[in-house]
Formats: structure tokens, sequence, C-alpha cells
């Protein structure tokens, strides 16, 4: 891993107008150093204290805020995992518990078009056993932050996607987005901002099935099918990490202890929610621990060694059923992108530990 001595400072004072600002190419705020930094906008659903719902958005934003090789300068939420308002109250309070000074804005309640319904029901976990509720027993459960954009479509989500837009716009070619939920956000923000994929230094998103045993779609692209077709042919420099690879990731028992030994005020947090989604998704998939779908799309562009990729041509399917197919195409057909084909599980939980484990004394 690339060795870089770099020292962040007080970032407190820091608000989403001045985030959002133009600034110097040549200046890194909140650090000093000789090392380029990854200047990273998040756009998000993290469900960590929601009983069912899964927890690696809130690894991905802690690996985001501790890693020094990465400045986060926005983190948007869409409706996925759980209502775009109720991701905005837990990244708040992950970020209160990490005392992490980034602009939180809350984004798309609904798909474009698609009808939220039956997504939804799997999702808000209707039917849950109480024994699997019990394992989050005594977690305070997350409380809503800000109103998501409702309404009519075309008004939905616009708080985040003009907070997206600006942010890259006014900093062509220096800020890479990570999409890790539905990109209903990101995709009105494409449509929003004319500028928005030609100024945008990377869309990096989790999402796509392509060969997944009983999931012919995974959730990011089926709930917002359209939103994907509109960001995988926007023009914008993409990279898509698939499920066929990240349910090659595992974090197991064994981890969550290396995670209680770190001692931090953050791993601290972040115990108190990966514990029970590890028995959940231990018990109801059958699995050793549980999938880091999303921590994998940072971790990444800390340390590119960590996957391989290939050049690929997709497409999203939105005239048959499931709509949200991806599909690779050929013959020069499709929407040029970089597809992760496989990804080192050891080294990417290094990634993730060494950033948070705290420097010697």
């Amino acid at each position: 891993m690339a060795d870089c001595c770099l020292l962040r400072t007080d970032r407190d004072d820091r608000t989403r107008d001045d985030v959002l600002r133009p600034r110097d190419p040549g200046a890194r705020s909140g650090y000093r150093g000789g090392c380029a930094l990854t200047r990273l906008a998040i756009d998000c659903d993290p469900g960590n204290g929601v009983p069912g719902a899964n927890i690696d958005d809130g690894l991905a934003l802690a690996l985001a805020v501790a890693s020094p090789h990465v400045d986060l300068e926005l983190v948007t939420t869409v409706a996925g995992n759980v209502p775009a308002a109720v991701g905005g109250g837990i990244a708040h309070r992950l970020f209160q518990q990490w005392d992490a000074q980034v602009p939180i804005v809350v984004g798309a309640n609904r798909p474009l078009v698609a009808d939220p319904g039956p997504w939804r029901r799997v999702l808000d976990r209707v039917g849950m056993s109480e024994e699997h509720r019990a394992l989050w027993a005594g977690i305070p459960r997350p409380k809503p932050a800000g109103e998501p954009s409702e309404g009519a479509p075309e008004d939905a989500g616009l708080a985040a996607a003009d907070a997206l837009g600006r942010l890259v716009t006014c900093n062509p070619g220096q800020i890479v987005v990570v999409g890790i939920g539905p990109l209903t956000n990101i995709a009105l923000a494409v449509e929003t901002y004319p500028r928005f994929a030609r100024d945008v230094a990377g869309i990096v998103v989790m999402g796509g099935a392509f060969a997944v045993a009983g999931r012919p779609i995974d959730t990011n692209f089926g709930y917002d099918p359209q939103a994907a077709q509109t960001v995988i042919a926007s023009g914008a420099p993409l990279t898509v990490v698939p499920l066929d690879t990240t349910v090659t990731t595992m974090f197991t028992a064994a981890d969550l202890e290396r995670l209680r030994r770190i001692g931090s005020a953050m791993s601290s947090s972040l115990m108190q929610t990966v514990e029970p989604w590890l028995r959940y998704s231990a018990q109801t998939r059958g699995i050793r621990g549980f999938w880091l779908h999303d921590l994998l799309t940072v971790a990444m562009l800390i340390e590119p060694s960590i996957v391989t990729t290939s050049p690929a041509r997709l497409t999203v399917s939105l005239d048959s059923e499931p709509h949200g197919v991806v599909r690779r195409e050929t013959g020069g057909t499709g929407n040029p992108v970089t597809l992760v084909e496989s990804v080192d599980n050891a080294g990417l939980l290094e990634v993730f530990f060494e950033a948070l484990t705290p420097p010697r004394a």
C-alpha cells in the first residue's frame, strides 16, 4: 500500500456552501502534504441500526472519513435500503459519533419512474420475525433527518441532485462521485446539470448482476432502473462494481473481533450495528458473515491493486420484466464502462482496518 504521510487539520468550520464553492485546483481542504487526495462525494442509503437493513454503507462512510487518502466533501442520501430521510438521520448520527464535519443532504425518496411499492415491502422488512428483530435489541432506532423530496418524479431528490451538481461543476475534473444506493440522485444531477457528466472526475457505482444465483437483478439497479440507465448512458467516466464481484467478499466473526480490538470511538460505534447485522446475515443467508458491497467502492479508490477490471459495454433493461437487468453488449452497442471483475478480500479488509486503526503514539 502506498506510504503517504498526511496531516488532517480541523474542518469544523466548513459549511455546505464552503464545500460547493470553487477551489484553487492545487488546494486540498483539511489536509497538508505532498500526496494527491481523492476528493469524494458519496450518495448512499445507510441502514445502520435498522433491523434487517444492510450496514455496508456505514462501513464505506467510515473508511472515507478515516482514510488520510480521501477528502470526503459531501454525503447525499437516497431511498433504497431505507427511506432517504432515515438514511440521512443515520449518516448524521454516525458523523456525530465520529466527530466528522461533512455536509449531508437528503435526496430522492422515490424512483424516477418505477413504483417503489414492491421493493419497499421487501426493504422495509415486512414480516420480519421477532427473533430476528431481537438481534437489534437495545440499539436506538434512527431518527429521520430533514425532509426527503416528494411530489412529482421530476421534483424528487433535487436538493441532493443540486448539491452534487454544484460540487462537480464548480470543481471540474476534481470530484469522484460514489453511488452505493439506487442512482436516482445522480441521474437527476446528470439531467439537471448538462456539464455534470463532462466535469465529474469519475463515477463509481455498486450495482448490476450478471450471473448471481437467484438474483437476476440487484437492489440498486432494480429499485430505480431508469436512473441506472441514465447514469450508464451519461458519457461520464464510469466504473461499475457488480454484485457478482461483491458477493466474493466477506466480513466474518474474526473480522468483527479485530474491529472490536481497535477500541476507538469510530470502531465502537460501528460495532453496535455491525454485530447484529453479521448474525442476521449469517442466519438468513447461510454464509459465514456478510458481504462488503459498498465498502469495496471506496477501498478500491484508496488501493486500486485490490481489484481487477476490464472494459465493457452495458445497458440496463427498461422494456422487459424484470426491469433493471444489466446486460453486456457487443458489436459496438451499449455504453462504455470499466467493470470490476474480481477483488482481493484480504486486501480489501486491510485497507479498511489500516484506516480505522489509530497510529501508535
